[in-house]
């Protein structure tokens, strides 16, 4: 920036305050221009010429002497045009071999010569600044629209846009700027905030720093999918509550032991491991109302920029009616719980395919094996039990079962073991296959509930809701900080345009004058 260090003709110029100050900030003089005023009050000699021509003030820019108007001329409203033919005047007849270089003209003449030089040396450095302005004004303009519209058309038009913003938010097309925690920064506690805790001794609670994040409604859901669905269902143990099974087996059996593992045990221990997945599903049917929720804010906020009654309007019906789609959400997804609890399918495909893997604890023994003990053994009677894949039909428990059940080969104690170890087995197998099911379910629940109802549905209740005679007038009404804000950015934009035109005159070569005219 330049320096304007203006002093008094009929002051001693060594005593100047505004040199002084000067001299601080720009010690070579480099930036300096000094300003004599009141030259008609000095003293007509040798010392007055010498300060005027600069010999005794160190300015790299130059001194000017100027002559403002007296209390008479001012008084008198005497015009610039006159002022300044007096000071020419006046310049010529003391001081006519310096004139050419004194005077209010020629002190505007060097501060613009001076403001195109250094226009020059910044020029590519301004271009982009302004094009950059121009960029962001453009936005603005774009945002706030033209002007008043029709009313029942922008109404329409607006409902419209917002729901197919909406629609393209969960499809990753339409993205906005949230702010999340930074992750790799440390909470921190402001200076403020330290001073207060230290003198009441409180403590403090640390602050979170935010970044801004580009995302969409479709991501969000898409983290809820992944996060709250598939890995936390997921780190639900399959074997938890499932540490007593030997006791819970045999205090079923009554006096005299079960030849079978009876199935009403079986269903009544996996009911209750199923229980463990109603928490998890409805705390993902809840974030995912609460993603969509903060969707509808961040679309409504700039779809709306213009109205804030409509905005606050739309946005209070659509999340009102995600509100009435999240509790029929969780409701569907409770039933869908009680429907897998009512029922437990021991001939579920699945499940019979994965009793194999039990059914390895209890293998055969070899026919060789059996043949070799009956001729060491006589008596050895070998087990009547041929073991072969059950189907479909067959219980799942009972054919497992027979494969241990030797008579009096084995003990209690090692039939209660081997049972026990059976039942966890199973059960746990049979655990995955409804959790595998909750995890392809949920995301279903979730599309059919919020985003196929919101996307078909919420244009025809917005405009039912709002597109009346009464609320169309009060809604659809422009801020005042709205058209402040298209007011300062067009009249931002005309003088972008301008100063685009003046850097280009610069660049080209042309002579450009004190008012940014161009002269051919």
């Amino acid at each position: 920036s330049i320096i304007l260090a203006v002093s008094a003709g009929n002051v001693d110029i060594a005593n100047s305050d505004s040199l002084k100050l000067a001299r601080e900030v720009d010690p070579t003089g480099s930036r300096t221009i000094a300003v004599i005023t009141k030259c008609d009050l000095m003293e007509h000699n040798d010392e007055s010429s010498s300060v005027l021509n600069g010999t005794s003030v160190d300015v790299k820019l130059g001194l000017i002497g100027v002559i403002n108007r007296n209390n008479k001329q001012l008084t008198e409203k005497t015009p610039i045009e006159k002022i300044l033919a007096i000071e020419e005047d006046y310049f010529l007849g003391h001081y006519p071999g310096i004139a050419d270089r004194m005077g209010t003209e020629y002190l505007s003449s060097q501060l613009c010569d001076i403001l195109i030089s250094h226009l020059k040396r910044c020029l590519p450095m301004l271009a982009e600044k302004i094009c950059q302005q121009q960029v962001f004004h453009r936005e603005i303009l774009k945002d706030v629209g033209e002007g008043p519209t029709d009313p029942n058309q922008a109404m329409i038009m607006l409902l419209s846009h917002f729901v197919d913003s909406l629609a393209k938010s969960i499809e990753g097309k339409y993205t906005y700027i949230v702010m999340r925690p930074d992750p790799k920064a440390s909470p921190k506690v402001s200076p403020q905030k330290r001073d207060l805790s230290i003198a009441t001794g409180q403590k403090t609670v640390n602050e979170v720093v935010l970044i801004p994040e580009l995302t969409s409604a479709g991501a969000e859901l898409f983290n809820v999918f992944q996060d709250d669905c598939t890995s936390k269902l997921s780190m639900i143990p399959a074997d938890k509550n499932l540490k007593n099974l030997k006791k819970v087996i045999r205090s079923t059996s009554g006096v005299q032991p079960a030849l079978f593992i009876p199935d009403g045990v079986f269903n009544t221990l996996i009911t209750k491991q199923l229980d463990m997945f109603d928490r998890p599903s409805e705390h993902a049917i809840t974030k995912a109302h609460q993603c969509i929720a903060e969707a509808i804010d961040m679309v409504a906020a700039k779809a709306m920029i213009r109205y804030p009654k409509l905005e606050r309007e739309v946005v209070n019906i659509a999340k009102d009616f995600l509100s009435k789609q999240s509790r029929d959400a969780k409701e569907f997804m409770a039933e869908y719980l009680e429907v897998e609890k009512s029922y437990i399918n021991t001939n579920h495909p699945e499940f019979i395919e994965r009793y194999q893997v039990a059914a390895a604890l209890f293998a055969e023994p070899d026919e060789e094996e059996e043949k070799q003990k009956q001729k060491q053994n006589p008596n050895h009677v070998a087990p009547m039990h041929t073991y072969h894949q059950p189907t479909a039909k067959e219980n799942v428990l009972d054919k497992l079962m027979t494969k241990y059940m030797r008579g009096e080969d084995a003990s209690s104690e090692e039939r209660a073991n081997k049972e026990a170890e059976l039942m966890e087995k199973l059960l746990i197998h049979y655990f995955c296959i409804v959790r595998a099911h909750l995890v392809d379910m949920i995301p279903k629940i979730v599309m059919k509930f919020f985003v196929r109802k919101l996307t078909t549905h919420l244009n025809s209740i917005l405009i039912k809701s709002l597109y009346t005679e009464e609320k169309i007038n009060d809604l659809v009404q422009e801020s005042d900080r709205v058209t402040k804000k298209r007011k300062a950015s067009s009249k931002m934009m005309k003088v972008l345009l301008e100063a685009e035109k003046l850097v280009s005159d610069i660049a080209v070569g042309r002579n450009v004058d004190c008012k940014g005219e161009s002269i051919y």
